[in-house]
């Protein structure tokens, strides 16, 4: 079979709740799954569709990569508005555009960073409770920031990680954090992540907030020693991906 001779760069933004992930699943909705059937209907013929990353079920993403590879031409305006009328309301694309055959969602990413929200009162916010992890609990911030910190620089992350494919754990993280209110938005920036750990070291930096783990229990994790809590997924959110 002949090569694709053209491809698409899409950007997207998408809610996680309905899907199980970006990859396709036999009878589950995923967001591959679903931008792939928009796309061959509009074109009417098969495509190769390839993401910048997996995510699990539950994850949003405010900026998300895919290329497109199709036999058919369409002029990128057309494909935008063909794909936004058919798409449900909670995946849009935001911009698309043609690039080279050779380029890879996969691997032509510099790096990415992730957004985490905690919404830490008694109280619910009905209006961010899809988007944050609710953590009706007392929170040491200093004990917080300390496990998180920690965490910044060059590290082997295997202990935060599930490793299902051979891949390289040796990441130099950037961590940020801010506190609005009772919201907090913690920002971990790579240029790869291993599957779980933005949510596990979220997990374990709340738990040592709480008193459950000491920092030196944050030191041994990142000597293999596996970090036992992973945060729920329906506050992570992939806000940047950087080509």
């Amino acid at each position: 079979m002949r090569e694709y001779p053209y491809n698409y760069l899409l950007r997207l933004s998408f809610v996680g709740t309905n899907y199980h992930g970006w990859q396709i699943q036999p009878d589950k909705p995923t967001l591959q799954g679903t931008l792939k059937e928009a796309l061959e209907k509009i074109l009417n013929s098969p495509v190769k569709l390839i993401g910048c990353c997996r995510t699990d079920a539950g994850v949003h993403a405010i900026d998300y990569v895919a290329n497109c590879k199709t036999y058919k031409f369409l002029e990128d305006y057309k494909l935008l508005r063909g794909l936004n009328s058919l798409l449900p309301p909670d995946i849009a694309v935001r911009e698309v555009r043609k690039v080279p055959p050779d380029f890879n969602a996969r691997f032509n990413v510099l790096s990415k960073t992730y957004l985490y929200k905690i919404w830490n009162c008694p109280l619910r916010n009905p209006f961010i409770y899809p988007f944050s992890w609710h953590l009706p609990f007392e929170l040491d911030i200093g004990l917080f920031s300390d496990a998180l910190r920690l965490l910044e620089g060059k590290h082997d992350f295997s202990g935060f990680a599930k490793l299902e494919e051979e891949r390289d754990t040796l990441i130099e993280l950037k961590v940020d954090w801010k506190l609005k209110g009772n919201l907090i938005e913690v920002r971990l920036s790579a240029s790869h992540f291993l599957r779980y750990m933005v949510r596990r070291i979220v997990g374990t930096a709340v738990l040592v907030g709480r008193g459950r783990l000491r920092l030196e229990d944050v030191q041994q994790f990142l000597k293999s020693k596996k970090a036992p809590y992973t945060a729920p997924a329906h506050g992570l959110h992939l806000e940047s991906v950087y080509l």
